[in-house]
């Protein structure tokens, strides 16, 4: 069963770290709102699909400084996404 993951806090709140040892190797990991700036950082993150919500990179001004291989999704992909993935598992 794939799961996309929805990271939502700042990378100094630890999430990302909490959600890692739950990722499979069809899932799916999604940068929101300020979860965005985990974007900023190279991350060395297990072959998994990245994605990041291009409205919150836009909203933090950090829209084209993606040192990820996060793919910028609008709502729509994003909507898209959670219709893809078999669950969707938010991280707060």
């Amino acid at each position: 069963m794939s799961s996309l993951h929805t990271i939502s806090k700042t990378p100094s709140q630890g999430q990302l770290n909490q959600c890692l040892s739950f990722l499979g190797q069809n899932d799916g990991l999604l940068f929101i709102e300020d979860g965005v700036y985990h974007c900023l950082e190279e991350l060395d993150l297990p072959k998994i699909n990245l994605f990041s919500l291009k409205e919150d990179m836009n909203a933090r001004g950090i829209a084209g400084r993606n040192r990820t291989a996060a793919k910028s999704v609008d709502y729509l992909e994003f909507v898209e996404l959670c219709c893809q993935y078999d669950r969707v598992v938010s991280w707060f």
